[in-house]
């Protein structure tokens, strides 16, 4: 069974998505959110998910998405969210980390040992 997003193209995913900001939340009053987005396109949070990665709509998705981010954001800083909320939601629909990834120190130039200090110090 094919999905309504893998039927649009371009031209016509970029004027629905368009359609969603501009017409689709004014008038219902919804807060943009993925699975809004993902219900007015006939598709599924997770179809939009993985669409990211494709080449030709993967921009589209993604401008979007970042949309949908800015306007949460901007609700947190006005106190129409919750914090908790906002936070939840950029991690799970938007790929935020509450601190940035373990990075390989071996690249960085430091050099980390195991012992004790006192002893070395002396």
């Amino acid at each position: 069974m094919s999905d309504t997003l893998d039927l649009l193209g371009l031209d016509e995913l970029e004027k629905r998505i368009n359609g969603y900001f501009e017409s689709y939340l004014v008038e219902s009053g919804e807060i943009a959110d993925i699975e809004s987005l993902a219900d007015y396109l006939g598709t599924t949070r997770d179809k939009i998910m993985s669409m990211m990665n494709d080449d030709t709509r993967g921009e589209i998705l993604k401008t979007a998405r970042n949309k949908i981010a800015k306007i949460k954001k901007q609700l947190a800083f006005c106190g129409k969210i919750p914090a908790a909320v906002l936070s939840f939601d950029l991690k799970n629909n938007h790929g935020y980390r509450d601190k940035p990834e373990e990075q390989d120190l071996s690249d960085s130039g430091t050099v980390i040992f195991n012992g004790l200090a006192e002893e070395w110090a002396q």
